[in-house]
């Protein structure tokens, strides 16, 4: 769970963490975003993120060719604070595994990754094995909200 500087967090360092998601959604693994030596008015980049962002960027890369890469670690960083909350609330993986709709084996190597780090306490097998209650427990839980689920 090695944490390493990315393109989209020096995007973001310069012009912001929303501007950032717009290029994300515009370009996002399917081609590079250009950086004008000037931003205008007009610019397709001034379109997405707005003149200000869009100056920011363009000096710090000016005339530069942005590889945009798609959030692909957003899904793992989302899983793994549910995953922390779930286990701590007494649910199993395999009660894990089910309600965020991955395998059993992919929350254990997560849950393995934050132990290893520090994030979470070792979770003993016991909590790693478990009834499939997953199901009972999203139908009779008195707190989920009665629509939308």
């Amino acid at each position: 769970m090695e944490l390493r500087n990315t393109t989209l967090d020096d995007i973001a360092s310069v012009a912001g963490f929303s501007a950032t998601l717009r290029l994300v959604s515009w370009f996002g693994d399917l081609g590079s975003c250009y950086v004008p030596v000037e931003a205008k008015e007009g610019d397709l980049l001034v379109m997405l993120i707005g003149l200000p962002a869009a100056r920011k960027l363009s000096e710090h890369f000016p005339g530069e060719l942005l590889p945009i890469p798609m959030l692909q670690d957003l899904d793992v960083t989302n899983n793994r604070g549910a995953i922390a909350k779930l286990i701590a609330a007494g649910f199993s993986t395999r009660e894990v595994s089910h309600i965020l709709r991955i395998s059993e084996r992919r929350v254990q190597q997560l849950l393995r990754e934050m132990e290893v780090v520090g994030l979470i306490e070792p979770v003993g097998p016991a909590k790693r094995r478990g009834t499939d209650n997953a199901a009972v427990w999203w139908v009779k839980n008195p707190n989920r909200e009665a629509e939308g689920d």
